[in-house]
């Protein structure tokens, strides 16, 4: 299913809030619901289509670390949801049934632009890659896609890397933008019903090893990599203020143990995700995950990420990130 965007400015703001598409949760555990200290149950989201929470806090999650952190918080249970991008993710937090969510830099500063009440507090992930690709016998560059069909996740860090691209080559409002989740990229491909796929870092090496080439690819244009966030409602910090102290202990712990094992954090990469060891090498290898609370790089990124959407005006609300962060 695709929506035609033509850099349409209203239409792409209300895209990167609530996505373009039907969608629904692919949930990893019991139905949807709000998450209390008080009670029994934290709740967080992350992006799919995993099975389950891969990076350090899935594997904190898988190794007990998590739960044994927040227990002495109040905490019994930690669940989570998986959902397919992360508007979806932002709706669910917004309806008030989500504690914590580890999404992309972009929808997260949109969110936090729309007023959305949650404070950050860590980085899962820093030097996510947009790839861009073509069919076979496709065009051979950038600028070649004048005039042409380009999909890509509606609202994600690869639909900025996609926007800040065909900025630079001059093609604002001159390619068709439209709404493609990954699964259904290898058919556009295969059929040429698109010009050009901007693929997330997990998928963009699977698609070039079938021989779709690769024409630009996020790691060409540093200022537009990708980072995943940390960001817990402000519902939550008021019910455990020490959540973020908790967080982030566990996911040094696994971080230990990813320095000191990681074939063995790769092999539970893959169980998860179903994403080939050598492609979760490429995509996410472990430089990417910083031990820091708040790197630099990270808040520099996110800086750009602001920056670039409010010069769009695909966000209205500017915001001091040193108020966002914890």
């Amino acid at each position: 299913m695709t929506k035609d965007t033509r850099f349409d400015v209203s239409r792409t703001r209300r895209a990167l809030l609530k996505g373009a598409a039907a969608s629904g949760l692919l949930l990893a555990g019991s139905g949807v619901r709000a998450a209390t200290g008080n009670g029994k149950t934290l709740r967080f989201g992350v992006i799919g289509p995993a099975r389950a929470p891969a990076a350090p806090t899935g594997y904190a999650l898988e190794r007990g670390y998590l739960l044994r952190e927040l227990a002495p918080l109040g905490f019994k249970d930690v669940r989570f949801d998986m959902f397919s991008n992360g508007p979806d993710l932002n709706e669910a937090f917004f309806s008030g049934t989500l504690d914590v969510g580890i999404y992309g830099d972009t929808p997260a500063v949109v969110a936090r632009s729309q007023g959305l009440k949650g404070r950050l507090i860590g980085f899962e992930e820093i030097g996510l890659a947009g790839w861009l690709l073509t069919p076979r016998g496709g065009v051979r560059s950038v600028k070649a896609l004048d005039g042409k069909t380009v999909g890509v996740p509606l609202g994600s860090y690869i639909h900025r890397y996609l926007l800040g691209v065909l900025d630079g080559a001059g093609l604002t409002g001159r390619v068709r933008v439209v709404h493609m989740l990954g699964r259904d990229a290898g058919a556009a491909l295969e059929h040429g019903s698109i010009g050009a796929y901007a693929a997330p870092s997990d998928l963009g090496p699977t698609l070039a090893a079938l021989g779709y080439p690769v024409i630009d690819k996020a790691t060409q244009h540093p200022e537009l990599l990708g980072s995943s966030v940390i960001v817990a409602s402000t519902n939550i910090l008021g019910q455990a203020p020490d959540l973020p102290g908790a967080w982030n202990r566990a996911r040094r712990a696994a971080l230990a143990d990813i320095d000191r094992d990681p074939l063995a954090y790769f092999d539970f990469h893959q169980r998860t995700s179903g994403i080939p060891i050598e492609t979760i090498k490429i995509s996410h290898p472990i430089a990417n995950y910083p031990a820091e609370v708040l790197p630099p790089p990270g808040i520099q990124l996110l800086d750009g990420v602001k920056r670039f959407l409010l010069g769009s005006r695909l966000i209205r609300n500017d915001f001091a990130l040193q108020q966002w962060q914890i």
